[in-house]
């Protein structure tokens, strides 16, 4: 007689250990979250040793590992020997540059291999890639005006002065001839185009917690080649290579083509 008691109690325990089992909600690692998405587009912002840029990217993942990337940047390029100066002789002189010869701004056009060195783990943290980029590079030289003052003799034998603008020359004209750097917009229709080519290597750290957008920053070394050299200052002419480290941040999105 005892035995149908201790029944319903043991199938009562079971009931209840099974009650408490299904409230349970278990952290599974599902694939809900985990969609591989075949394209992505970003923006780019990017700092360099020799100025700052703007760039875009659109990309598809070729495999699990590897996305392929055509890149666009557009960057100014400065010369590390660059040092702002004024006269100190004239009253409301200018700010300018000693010696500089053009302003550059360099356009690249590049493909780009992306490759995943470890997959983020579902609950978060970051992955790596190690990317290198080719591809063509276009410097354009807009030349550096100056203002400089020209002493004039009158016919009186009196002494008076004008200001002109004048692109910079060492032969001509001593710092204290110069009064400022003239306006920007002055020499835009003298633009000069030097073809070249460029390469990047680079590590990319993505660190989105959002699957279907992207955050990740970048550092890594890149090398403009100019045949026929760029001229920024007076004192290197003709130099044929920019070598720069760089760091970027990228933002965009990832999506699917149906």
């Amino acid at each position: 007689m005892r035995i149908l008691p201790i029944l319903m109690m043991t199938v009562s325990g079971l009931i209840h250990s099974l009650t408490a089992v299904a409230q349970i909600d278990p952290q599974l690692d599902t694939l809900d979250n985990q969609i591989i998405f075949s394209n992505e587009r970003s923006g780019v912002i990017l700092a360099h040793s020799h100025g700052l840029g703007v760039g875009y990217r659109t990309g598809k993942n070729v495999n699990a590992l590897r996305t392929r990337i055509y890149a666009f940047e557009i960057v100014n390029m400065r010369s590390g020997k660059e040092i702002k100066t004024i006269n100190p002789y004239w009253d409301n002189s200018k700010r300018y540059v000693y010696g500089k010869l053009n302003d550059v701004l360099v356009i690249r056009a590049a493909y780009s291999n992306k490759y995943l060195l470890n997959r983020k783990p579902y609950w978060g943290g970051v992955e790596l890639r190690w990317l290198y980029e080719t591809g063509l590079s276009l410097a354009l030289e807009k030349p550096y005006y100056l203002f400089v003052v020209n002493i004039l003799q009158l016919p009186s034998g009196a002494l008076d002065y004008e200001i002109v603008t004048s692109k910079f020359s060492a032969a001509n004209y001593s710092w204290d001839d110069i009064y400022g750097r003239a306006p920007f917009t002055k020499g835009l229709n003298e633009i000069s185009l030097v073809p070249g080519i460029y390469a990047k290597l680079g590590l990319n750290v993505e660190f989105g917690t959002v699957r279907t957008s992207t955050k990740a920053a970048e550092i890594g070394v890149s090398l403009d080649f100019f045949p026929q050299g760029v001229n920024i200052m007076d004192d290197s002419r003709d130099n044929p290579f920019l070598l720069n480290f760089y760091i970027s941040y990228a933002f965009g999105k990832r999506f699917n083509k149906y």
